[in-house]
């Protein structure tokens, strides 16, 4: 592995763009109980640097991603070690600009939350924040699966378990960083294999099966992202082991889907409740129902309330008390026009 003396590439992502919140998904997970904090697995921020390690040609290649202090908004890609040639560099800017979605314009999205009440106060609490984009949409099709109904401290113990017996590792400034296991790695396991990382038979045989899939062409997860939103969903629920919320969730993380809703998601559910001040959680009918005013943006609506979690209690406690207010105040106001209709 050669190391590369790193060289800077600028990128300007479309406005609003926020650095920081957009990465906040991926770095720090909500809080867990007594203090603990997740340890990183495949995503870093080192130095004021997000890096990340990504398979290109079939070499592990670290990059590195920061914000331009002279120019908010403004990032720096850095190739840190890899092959050291203009196919890698070009490779990497391409990667950055999907990952960051440094091309959508996110008005249309501001423009239909303004009439939302919970969804205004969040874009101005979140503004800029893009859905980090996966470095391959296999990564997240397995995390996905992985994923499936369990807590997410268990998500990430099995997570790390899974990199640290199948993937790859490059070290730089003498630190390691690890890529997630390549389809190759998985295909080649064994149920028994993947059970002692804690992972469930029937979780094992489909990532196996799915491994082997995109081993042998028989699924092209890459060859999605020019595939209309409604045809990559069909395809990805063909296949055992990826259910509506799998194949929605890679949608929006994967393959830049903009429309997708979760609507079975129990954490989706249980916010919509929250700020919107319903008396129980809501069925995916009625958060279907409340999606229709997000029509073509309900991926962002979708990501900009599960981004809450990621908040302090103190400040969820506080939006919470003023849209109470708020409705209690429009109450009369509703009930003077529903009688004026009746």
């Amino acid at each position: 592995m050669n190391s590369l003396r790193p060289t800077g590439m600028l990128l300007n992502p479309r406005p609003p763009f926020s650095f920081s919140h957009t990465l906040r998904f991926i770095l720090s997970p909500p809080a867990l109980p007594k203090g603990r904090t997740f340890a990183p697995l495949l995503d870093h921020f080192e130095a004021g640097e997000y890096r990340r390690v990504a398979d290109i040609d079939g070499q592990p290649v670290l990059y590195g991603v920061s914000e331009v202090s002279r120019s908010p908004g403004s990032l720096q890609v850095r190739v840190l070690a890899g092959p050291d040639d203009a196919r890698t560099t070009a490779t990497v800017r391409s990667l950055v600009e999907r990952q960051f979605s440094a091309g959508l314009d996110l008005g249309a999205f501001e423009r239909a939350a303004a009439a939302d009440r919970v969804l205004s106060r969040l874009v101005a609490r979140f503004r800029g924040m893009r859905i980090p984009q996966a470095v391959t949409v296999f990564e997240t099709l397995i995390s996905a699966i992985l994923e499936q109904q369990i807590n997410l401290a268990f998500a990430h113990q099995v997570k790390k378990a899974l990199i640290d017996a199948y993937g790859e590792t490059l070290e730089y400034a003498g630190r390691r960083y690890s890529a997630f296991p390549e389809a190759a790695a998985l295909a080649v396991t064994t149920p028994r294999e993947l059970r002692r990382l804690q992972i469930s038979g029937p979780k094992a045989r489909y990532i196996i099966s799915l491994s082997q899939a995109v081993l042998d062409g028989a699924l092209d997860l890459e060859s999605l992202r020019a595939v209309e939103p409604a045809a990559a969903h069909e395809r990805l629920l063909g296949w055992k082991g990826v259910g509506p919320w799998t194949a929605q969730y890679v949608g929006m993380r994967a393959l830049g889907h903009l429309d997708c809703l979760p609507a079975a998601d129990v954490g989706l559910q249980k916010v919509i409740q929250l700020f919107y001040g319903l008396r129980q959680r809501p069925s995916p009918a009625r958060v279907d129902k409340l999606a229709r005013g997000w029509a073509g943006w309900r991926s962002y609506a979708t990501f900009y309330l599960w981004l809450t979690y990621w908040e302090e209690p103190a400040w969820r406690d506080g939006l919470v008390d003023q849209l109470r207010q708020e409705r209690r105040r429009a109450a009369p106001r509703r009930a003077r026009r529903a009688r004026h209709t009746g």
